[in-house]
């Protein structure tokens, strides 16, 4: 029987539940949350009512592969059009010959669809990306912070994490991450809302001098507010006319033991930071910090590819992971703790002559985490 391929009615939960479970990864947050999945994949106003924006071939009355799709404005330099980021790509064991994958994958990668990014690919995987003549990037940059006064903490962190560590070792660690932040400013007025002006101002501001999703009110409303399992913060400091903005949440720090998962710490996820200047980047920051100690955070992580983000970012006290022959030791999940770490790969189908998304101090591309389904439970 021929293969047919189609997008997901929006009532097949349980089905794609099942087939992820079974041949993508055991027990993963899209089978346990169907909030989560049907926040992801039915955003109202970007996809057909009654579908989910998840694609599907299927052998007669079994499914064969299964591909998600997560549909997204694209922004380039205040020009806009439709995008999609691709997640949960499988193909079942004896449907791997042949051109199914390569069929699944062009029910997204059609021309209303530009750019269509992969963001979390596996290094394998870089090799299929490449022959489609897809660009793969290098991994985005990650930032790590640690309190000052949490240099202890994170010490310990380590220790649990990597337990054939010495303490020496893992203070040496933690010291290169908790820098003196000699920048942040005793007092500042923020406001926990987004601008009233963000898409009349602000966001107009951005758009111009940016590549990346939009991230008018729209989208911030429904990737934060309106998130169903994380509670994000957000952050604004005026500056005449125009607001900075941060966005981020506090994680606890969990390991896993034989009596359940035991909290350890807390951490900060910073999401979003789109100041508007140098100087409100630093009352930005400030603000974020008194959130950090406020709430018992030990200190936050950022991952980022926007050039004077990162500049901003370091010279506030965030310090590039990849700059420490071990940074990629910093624990990257936290429920429950792992201390593999690894970064983020990703590939992308781009038909356009916009700059490069790098790993550079001119980077247009304000592109972080929270992008596709990379921040989510684990």
């Amino acid at each position: 029987m021929a293969i047919s391929f189609r997008f997901a009615r929006a009532d097949e939960y349980s089905r794609l539940a099942q087939f992820l479970d079974e041949f993508w990864a055991k027990d993963h947050a899209y089978c346990r949350m169907q909030d989560l999945f049907e926040w992801t994949f039915k955003r109202p106003g970007h996809w057909e009512d009654g579908q989910c924006s998840f694609a599907v071939a299927e052998d007669g009355d079994t499914l064969a592969g299964i591909l998600g799709g997560i549909p997204f404005t694209f922004n380039s330099f205040g020009k806009t059009s439709r995008g999609v980021w691709i997640v949960n790509y499988v193909i079942r064991p004896d449907h791997r010959k042949g051109t199914l994958a390569l069929q699944l994958l062009g029910m997204f990668r059609r021309p209303e669809f530009n750019p269509v990014i992969a963001f979390g690919i596996t290094q394998a995987t870089t090799v299929i990306y490449r022959v489609l003549r897809g660009e793969v990037l290098p991994e985005i940059p990650r930032h790590f912070l640690v309190l000052p006064e949490a240099r202890d903490r994170m010490t310990n962190l380590l220790q649990v994490a990597h337990p054939d560590w010495t303490p020496d070792h893992a203070a040496s660690l933690a010291s290169n991450f908790a820098q003196p932040l000699s920048g942040v400013e005793a007092s500042v007025q923020a406001y926990r809302e987004l601008p009233s002006q963000w898409n009349e101002v602000d966001w107009p501001a951005i758009a111009e001098t940016t590549i990346g999703v939009v991230r008018d009110a729209d989208f911030m409303n429904w990737r934060y507010r309106n998130h169903p399992r994380f509670q994000y913060q957000f952050l604004s400091v005026p500056d005449g006319k125009r607001s900075g903005l941060a966005v981020w949440r506090l994680e606890t720090i969990r390991r896993q033991t034989d009596h359940g998962r035991e909290d350890i710490d807390r951490i900060g996820r910073l999401v979003e930071f789109l100041p508007t200047s140098q100087e409100n980047a630093r009352s930005l920051f400030s603000a974020f910090v008194a959130d950090l100690r406020g709430s018992g955070a030990l200190g936050a992580d950022y991952y980022g590819f926007h050039g004077q983000t990162r500049l901003w970012l370091r010279d506030l006290g965030f310090t590039l992971t990849s700059a420490h022959p071990e940074g990629g030791q910093v624990p990257t999940r936290f429920q429950p703790l792992d201390g593999k770490g690894g970064g983020i790969l990703s590939a992308m189908f781009f038909k356009d002559d916009a700059p490069r998304c790098w790993e550079a101090d001119n980077c247009p591309w304000y592109w972080t985490k929270s992008d596709s389904d990379q921040d989510r439970p684990n």
